[in-house]
């Protein structure tokens, strides 16, 4: 796809103008290109599940076509690095984490080493590398080896450097994580300054940050801007794990990107002009957006598509007169996987084989991850709700259980079409890869009417952050363009909810210590961990094999 102009600095339609000094002016312009990649999660593979599916129209209907997978991402990559001059690849975080079983069983170790054979340069740190904990992300990075080995053999840690601007330690006030590094990339010296969510407490489980602050993303990164301009630097790049909401295409010609939504708009109003590309990640969208005179660009997740930004610098000024940007989908139908890097994708496989193949269940169809139509619920965010409600009532009374959305990581399964398909544990493990437990919870019914209101509370317009809910549990909710919506008709096993009653609650653990900003749960009392999330999901589409492809989605109603 051919790059389209973002941008002309005003030094550079000046020249153009005169006519004669654009040709004293073409001397001192040099381009790099910057290819980029968001939100891996660790999807080394091309199916089972597949990374991304997009629709695409084949002998006259729609079908679903399949993206990524580590094998065609490094054989666009080097297609990609052939066709263009100087050039660095880079990352904007959660490029491991939540990851799918193959790599997550072997700690992803594998994931790492694979970024290092692409030649990763840098990255930003995202909130899922810290799922484990500091101690963990420290010894990936590092390539430290427990005692009993390390899970991938060979493995030697990271070779490209982890960036966190805004990720500071608290027993020292200064920063855990490097905060910038210079490239030399050709003829240009460029500055990179990292950054994530100032969201992490929330989003990361337990006391896995508890040593660790965030602070503002802008304000920090515009603390380093004077140092590199200091050092000389021709130009100024951001890798920052935040992202914005966008609905329209993943390459927009006109780069204004209407309709964009999110926090990573203001954060680049903010940003020092001095920085002329951001590289987002976080949201999971495909874009390249004009933000004031700040290319923002990210590549959607799991490897589905490379961005390719190309920046044109006055070596003499040092200002960045032209950006552009492109994000190539990696089509698998289009594209030849890499023979080496097939090797890497089939060492895991063999490594992780036997569990991961082993037979669940067989479905009629897939049960999907995100609502349909005009639907509130899905039928995969129900059927966990049910799972751990089931699962909790194993072992005593239980009322209610809340699923968030975010939790959800794949379809079940993913990329499955047609009739008859069997269900692996593997795929079940990509559908919840965190190992939360479960933990039962005493709340009132005033505490849940203020839990749902959190689904919307404090969040961006428009945005809402989903609870789905067990079989038994149901509301209707009410728009209001002035104020969040409000709830009615609130009914627990066929009765009214009562505010001053108190119910016993089930969620995952993450919910439990208030993930998502759903703050409620951390005031519930009487707290029990029962068990695992996983373990609960399989036993419950074993137990009700019958009844899984016929789950209800009408359980939370608009009006």
């Amino acid at each position: 796809m051919k790059l389209r102009p973002l941008f002309l600095s005003p030094l550079l339609a000046a020249a153009l103008q005169l006519g004669v000094g654009a040709s004293a002016l073409a001397e001192t312009l040099r381009t790099v290109t910057i290819f980029s990649i968001n939100d891996f999660h660790g999807n080394l593979q091309a199916s089972q599940p597949v990374p991304y599916q997009f629709p695409r129209m084949q002998d006259g209907k729609a079908v679903n076509g399949a993206a990524g997978g580590y094998a065609y991402l490094v054989t666009k990559l080097k297609e990609r690095r052939a066709a263009v001059g100087d050039s660095i690849l880079v990352g904007a975080g959660d490029l491991m984490g939540a990851s799918p079983m193959g790599s997550a069983l072997l700690k992803d170790e594998p994931v790492v080493e694979a970024l290092n054979r692409m030649q990763l340069n840098i990255t930003a740190v995202g909130n899922h590398e810290f799922d484990n904990g500091t101690a963990d992300l420290m010894r990936r990075i590092q390539g430290t080896c427990p005692e009993a080995g390390c899970a991938f053999q060979g493995f030697k840690g990271a070779s490209y450097a982890y960036l966190g601007a805004n990720v500071i330690d608290k027993s020292t006030g200064k920063p855990w994580l490097t905060p910038y590094v210079v490239r030399q990339v050709g003829d240009l010296k460029i500055g990179f300054i990292g950054a994530v969510t100032a969201d992490v407490p929330n989003l990361v489980a337990g006391d896995a940050v508890k040593a660790l602050r965030f602070d503002d993303e802008a304000e920090t990164i515009n603390r380093y801007v004077p140092e590199l301009k200091a050092q000389g630097v021709d130009a100024i790049v951001v890798l920052i794990h935040e992202g914005a909401m966008f609905k329209g295409p993943e390459n927009d010609p006109s780069y204004q990107c209407e309709g964009l939504q999110g926090p990573i708009i203001n954060i680049a109003n903010k940003i020092d002009p001095a920085v002329s590309l951001i590289v987002s990640g976080h949201s999971h969208q495909g874009y390249t957006c004009k933000i004031g005179d700040k290319l923002v660009v990210q590549g959607r997740s799991y490897g589905a598509y490379l961005t390719e930004s190309t920046l044109t610098v006055d070596k003499d000024s040092r200002k960045v007169v032209k950006a552009d940007a492109v994000n190539h989908l990696i089509d698998q139908q289009n594209i030849t996987p890499d023979a080496e890097a097939q090797t890497l994708v089939a060492e895991v496989a063999r490594l992780t084989g036997d569990l991961r193949s082993r037979p669940v269940i067989k479905l009629s169809k897939p049960l999907l991850r995100f609502s349909e139509g005009d639907a509130f619920d899905s039928s995969l965010g129900n059927l966990i709700a049910d799972s751990q409600l089931h699962f909790a009532q194993h072992m005593a009374d239980a009322d209610i259980a809340f699923m968030n959305s975010g939790g959800i990581r794949n379809d079940l399964p993913s990329g499955a079409q047609g009739s008859d398909i069997q269900v692996t544990f593997g795929d079940l493990y990509a559908v919840q890869p965190f190992g939360n437990g479960l933990v039962r919870l005493k709340m009132t019914g005033q505490q849940i009417l203020d839990v749902l209101q959190q689904q919307w509370k404090n969040r961006p317009a428009g945005e809402v952050k989903k609870l789905f809910v067990s079989q038994g549990f149901s509301y209707v909710w009410q728009r209001n363009p002035a104020a969040d919506p409000t709830l009615r008709d609130v009914q627990v096993n066929g009765k009214a909810l009562d505010p001053e009653h108190t119910y016993t609650v089930i969620v995952n653990s993450f919910l439990a210590e208030g993930g998502d900003g759903f703050t409620v749960f951390k005031k519930a009392g009487d707290r029990a961990l029962l068990g695992r999330d996983l373990d609960a999901m399989e036993s419950y589409i074993r137990e009700h094999s019958k009844q899984i492809d016929s789950i209800a989605t009408d359980r939370v109603r608009y009006q």
